[in-house]
C-alpha cells in the first residue's frame, strides 16, 4: 500500500477550522519560532479565521499528504509599500520534517507572488538561530538584508534576520 501522494494548495475559507487547529498548534508548541504568540490568536473569531486565508493581497496555503493537513505556509502585502509581499506562518507537523518538503512552501508562495505584477520583491525572516528556515530561503535566493534583535514569544531575546528577494532586475547596471 502506498501512502497518498503530498501536494500544496491554496486554503479558502470553508477550511477555516482545519487551519485554525495547525495554526494554534504551532503557536503553542513552537513559541521561539514564529513572531506571534499562541496567545494573541486563540481568541479570533471564526470571521477573523475565516479571512486570514485569502483576500486582497494574501493567501494562507495547506500541505496535504492525501486529505491531511500536514503544514501550512502564506504570504501578505506589506502595508508599508504595498509592493513587498512578506512570507509568513510556515509550519509543518514534526513527523514530516527534514524530507524537503519546504520546497513546496516557497515554490507555490513565490509562484502566487509572481503572478501578481504588484511586487516588486519579497521579503521572509527568521529568529537567528532557526537553521531550518535558513537553509530553505537560501536556496531559493533570499540575500540576507539586515538583522534586529528582538524578544521572541518564548521570552528570549535573539536576532531576527531579514532576507529580500528582488523579483525586478536592476535595470542601472553598468
Amino acid at each position: 500500500m502506498t501512502s497518498p501522494a503530498i501536494h500544496i494548495r491554496p486554503l479558502d475559507r470553508t477550511e477555516w477550522a482545519v487551519f485554525k487547529n495547525i495554526r494554534l498548534l504551532a503557536l503553542q508548541t513552537e513559541p521561539g519560532v514564529f513572531s506571534a504568540s499562541y496567545e494573541s490568536w486563540e481568541t479570533k473569531s471564526p470571521d477573523e479565521w475565516q479571512n486570514l486565508l485569502a483576500g486582497t493581497g494574501h493567501q494562507a496555503f495547506g500541505l496535504f499528504e492525501g486529505i491531511r493537513l500536514i503544514g501550512i505556509t502564506g504570504v501578505v502585502t506589506s502595508r508599508e509599500d504595498g509592493r513587498t509581499a512578506i512570507l509568513v506562518m510556515s509550519f509543518i507537523l514534526p513527523e514530516y520534517r527534514e524530507q524537503g518538503l519546504s520546497r513546496f512552501l516557497y515554490d507555490v508562495r513565490l509562484q502566487w507572488i509572481r503572478s501578481r505584477p504588484e511586487f516588486t520583491k519579497v521579503i521572509v525572516s527568521h529568529r537567528e538561530s532557526n537553521e531550518a528556515s535558513r537553509k530553505a530561503n537560501q536556496r531559493h535566493g533570499f540575500q540576507i538584508v539586515k538583522r534586529e534583535a528582538r524578544k521572541w514569544p518564548d521570552g528570549i531575546t535573539e536576532d531576527e534576520i531579514f532576507y529580500e528577494l528582488c523579483l525586478v532586475p536592476n535595470l542601472h547596471s553598468d
